[in-house]
């Protein structure tokens, strides 16, 4: 089959996110297809050096860099960069390109919606099945996490495009397991979704033989004379709620758990105030790391932590990388995102807690630090079995197949 994969923030591994594309597409090279990404030529999570428009290879998988307006932050150069991106789908030089290769399947990934007119045009004149592959449940993500009126014109325009693309797919794929009736409602045919998660690519995200000796170094200073170590890693954002954990940190400073945060982001200024508020010396804040090294930063926390804003969003479901990496080292997860059936329940290696309780928080990590070796989880097992981008590439052929029969 010859696939389109339509991500307009596509990267890889060695350049930067997103990795979903790149991965799939890898592998669905190595099941015998032909597989192209189609991503913008400029966004905010990638920068490919000497990209140019049009066809490329990027380590080893096809690509096609479509011109869109270039932007900084969330102002309105970033929205024009997605309708360019989108508009940009029917020029000359792409036109050219979908007539040399002819798609049998496309994939229109929905990081944003505005190339969904385009992939139903081209599924349309080229016989070739649509897959809308839903993450972001749009523009609901934008009213519950930013803020957004449902009539703001911006919410009224994405919802025109999401339902547009429900409405014209052949099928849906999403990352969120339970979202399936929720499509339902906004114009999706009954029997036409299908839940492939998100993923991890083992050869390049495992845990390398040595860990490089300046690292391992601050890691041992920076944990030193804590009996349990939680750990976060990723970005330190308002979404992802760490100030629970640092009120948490409170109660647990006469117990010897220390609290370790990897990364960066808006909101760390904020959470070390509050740690020298509270006269905190059990939370390090240990900067950010090259995705290569997270695992040595991993093995070295007894536990981890992930959370969010309470939102009921998250009923349908939650994708976040970070966990595959926390399960691929068997470590028990601290969760306070409310998601039935998610990966860290369906691998029984969570521990939840009430989002913004503290309280309840350092209650449940005190229990865990008392009783450590009750907890054994095998949630790697899991993660090989279900969830390495090679199993579901074999399981999005699969579907694939049964769809273009």
């Amino acid at each position: 089959m010859n696939i389109w994969y339509i991500h307009p923030y596509a990267g890889s591994p060695k350049h930067g996110m997103s990795f979903r594309p790149y991965y799939l597409a890898k592998h669905f090279n190595e099941l015998g297809h032909n597989a192209t990404v189609i991503s913008s030529l400029y966004h905010h999570l990638c920068s490919i050096p000497a990209v140019k428009p049009g066809v490329g290879v990027v380590e080893g998988v096809n690509y096609f860099f479509q011109k869109a307006i270039p932007y900084e932050g969330n102002g309105v150069k970033r929205l024009l960069n997605m309708l360019s991106f989108g508009l940009g789908l029917f020029s000359r030089t792409f036109r050219e390109f979908s007539k040399s290769q002819k798609p049998d399947v496309i994939i229109a990934s929905t990081a944003h919606p505005f190339h969904l007119l385009a992939a139903k045009y081209y599924a349309k004149k080229y016989g070739a099945k649509l897959i809308l592959e839903v993450r972001d449940i749009w523009p609901l993500s934008l009213q519950e996490l930013v803020g957004i009126s449902k009539r703001h014109p911006l919410s009224i325009i994405i919802n025109w495009f999401q339902r547009f693309g429900y409405k014209h797919c052949d099928h849906c794929v999403s990352l969120l397991a339970n979202a399936e009736e929720f499509f339902l409602k906004e114009g999706l045919e009954k029997h036409s979704f299908s839940y492939i998660s998100n993923g991890i690519e083992l050869t390049s995200e495992q845990i390398a033989e040595e860990i490089p000796e300046v690292l391992e170094s601050n890691i041992k200073n920076a944990i030193q004379g804590f009996d349990t170590v939680i750990g976060y890693t990723g970005a330190l954002g308002i979404p992802n709620n760490l100030m629970p954990l640092i009120n948490a940190a409170e109660h647990l400073k006469k117990h010897n758990v220390g609290i370790l945060l990897v990364g960066d982001g808006i909101q760390k200024r904020e959470l070390e105030a509050r740690v020298n508020e509270l006269h905190l010396d059990n939370v390090v804040f240990f900067g950010r790391v090259p995705k290569s090294d997270v695992a040595h930063v991993i093995k070295y926390c007894d536990a981890l932590f992930i959370n969010a804003m309470p939102k009921k969003l998250y009923k349908f479901g939650i994708s976040p990388n970070k966990i595959f990496d926390y399960m691929m080292h068997d470590k028990v997860v601290f969760n306070g995102i409310k998601s039935p059936g998610n990966p860290l329940e369906e691998a029984n290696c969570e521990i939840t807690f009430p989002a913004n309780d503290s309280l309840a928080l350092s209650q449940e990590i005190l229990h865990f630090h008392n009783n450590k070796n009750a907890y054994e989880v095998s949630s790697s097992k899991f993660v090989k079995e279900h969830h390495t981008y090679k199993q579901l590439a074999k399981k999005y052929i699969s579907l694939m197949e049964a769809l273009v029969k």
